[in-house]
């Protein structure tokens, strides 16, 4: 796992649980205030998640049964989500007393693995974006570790970073038109229609049939912004919540100093680029959906040089992976047994607790490689425990802890 080495056994040889995690404190006294702080935690982790589910539902939000799902669905998720946020320093403490001292693969990845098994009992879009937040952190970790001075080159440089986002744009809009699906994108594809490769008019497409192509436009952007708005909010606001109660002045001129503006444009510029292009290749041109689909998702992908940022370059790679196993899938391309039976598997359950456990262990054991969010969101949800171990680990490792 990275840790398995002469000196990890040597410098843990003679510490313990206790020494690691929860100086001051048995075991057993832990134990309870792993249960008292996961729900804490659990409540802090899962929020995000399900206010962005709500989001998406803005239009209904004059229904009542939107807000009892909302309700509903973030009360299961801090109790479903409890085995996760206390049950894997659960596991930690219980293989150190059962092997009688830290093994490598048992410090942090498999407790935390074990632990994330239960997500099976969250709600399922919940586990789908996490999952995927989660392994794009691990992608994130690889691209990272990569050496050499040609990757170097491209990690710094912008032009390659958009460039590369932009074919990962063009590779997904064509795959969605050929699925007729609508997954979190930054752009909706339009189903199709009889008259799909013709307009109505000189102004009117096929796709808003009653408004003209500026009007629609127009309106698009205007959703698109309010919703990165609303996401930017979310994101600044979460995690420093309590000092709205404390100091609201500094609340929001920290909100307004840290806002990620850059965010808001992507968003924006991404659904104009998109809309506009669509709208006058319709009109203007005989191809075929899925080729208009490549030319506009490749130009709208130049949106990525107003917010060159890690997460958003990896999501496209894993959404990528599991669309085209889609497409795939809907094919008439032979499928050996083998394709069949791992499209019967629960993939995203398995890819969720393998990526939370990862993250856990690289979160520890190689700090400097991990993202700051990476590092915000495993201290919220684990209410500071994270931090604890990753901070007795180092010490223990460099040592400045006899």
């Amino acid at each position: 796992m990275g840790t398995l080495s002469k000196y990890f056994y040597e410098a843990t040889r003679d510490k313990s649980c206790r020494d690691m995690l929860h100086p001051g404190y048995t075991c057993y006294e832990a134990g309870r205030i792993y249960i008292r702080q996961g729900i804490v935690g659990a409540m802090r982790h899962y929020l995000p998640g399900t206010v962005t589910a709500l989001l998406f539902r803005m239009n209904q939000w004059d229904d009542p049964a939107v807000w009892k799902n909302f309700v509903t669905q973030y009360a299961w998720c801090i109790i479903a989500g409890l085995p996760m946020t206390g049950g894997s320093f659960h596991f930690f403490c219980g293989f150190y007393n059962l092997l009688g001292r830290f093994s490598a693969p048992f410090f942090v990845f498999i407790p935390s693995f074990l632990g994330a098994c239960t997500c099976k009992y969250l709600p399922r879009p919940i586990v789908h974006a996490q999952g995927i937040g989660l392994f794009n952190m691990y992608i994130e970790f690889l691209i990272r570790r990569l050496r050499g001075k040609t990757t170097e080159v491209l990690r710094a440089s912008r032009l390659a970073g958009t460039l590369l986002f932009s074919m990962f744009s063009a590779a997904m809009l064509p795959a969605l038109e050929y699925l007729q699906i609508n997954r979190f994108w930054f752009a909706s594809i339009y189903r199709k229609r009889n008259d799909d490769d013709g307009t109505r008019n000189n102004q009117l497409c096929s796709h808003h049939p009653n408004r003209t192509c500026s009007e629609h436009v127009t309106m698009q952007v205007k959703k698109s912004f309010y919703f990165g708005l609303a996401v930017c909010l979310i994101k600044n606001a979460l995690p420093r919540i309590t000092m709205a109660f404390r100091n609201p002045v500094q609340f929001f001129r920290v909100i307004a100093t840290r806002f990620d503006y850059g965010l808001i444009g992507f968003f924006t510029c991404y659904k104009a680029l998109y809309e506009f292009f669509n709208c006058y290749l319709i009109r203007n041109s005989k191809l075929d959906p899925l080729a208009r689909a490549t030319i506009t998702g490749f130009i709208s992908g130049t949106a990525y040089c107003l917010y060159p940022n890690y997460l958003l370059f990896t999501y496209p790679i894993s959404e990528l992976i599991e669309v085209y196993w889609l497409v795939y899938m809907k094919s008439n391309l032979p499928k050996p047994w083998i394709a069949n039976a791992i499209d019967r598997l629960p993939t995203v359950l398995f890819m969720y607790a393998f990526s939370l456990g990862m993250m856990y262990h690289l979160r520890v054991v190689y700090p400097y490689h991990t993202n700051q969010y990476c590092h915000k969101l495993m201290n919220i949800g684990t209410t500071g425990r994270s931090e604890t171990l990753a901070r007795g680990y180092a010490e223990i490792m460099m040592g400045y802890r006899d």
